[in-house]
């Protein structure tokens, strides 16, 4: 198993998430989870990871709370992701 650290975590979710804008994901239906790249994190892990995410501004999305489970949802990248992604030119990475 890879270890990521959680600036690489972030990297794999805002690249994925570009991708789906430009329509140029070949998983766009698929659960941050199940990232190929992710798929073997603890999912607290990946959990942090989307909170920050989406309080730095740069997604969309929010957690949903169910009993002691919460399950982070992102449906896009904002204009600040979008050009954090152009900008440090990670998408091709």
């Amino acid at each position: 198993m890879e270890e990521y650290t959680d600036q690489e975590i972030k990297k794999i979710i805002l690249i994925e998430y570009y991708k789906r804008s430009k329509r140029e994901s070949k998983n766009p239906e698929m659960h941050m989870y199940n990232f190929p790249e992710l798929k073997e994190i603890d999912n607290k892990i990946i959990l942090k990871n989307v909170k920050y995410l989406i309080n730095e501004n740069l997604v969309r999305g929010g957690i949903d709370e169910e009993g002691e489970n919460m399950f982070p949802w992102i449906t896009k990248l904002t204009p600040l992701g979008i050009k954090l992604v152009e900008k440090e030119n990670i998408r091709h990475n």
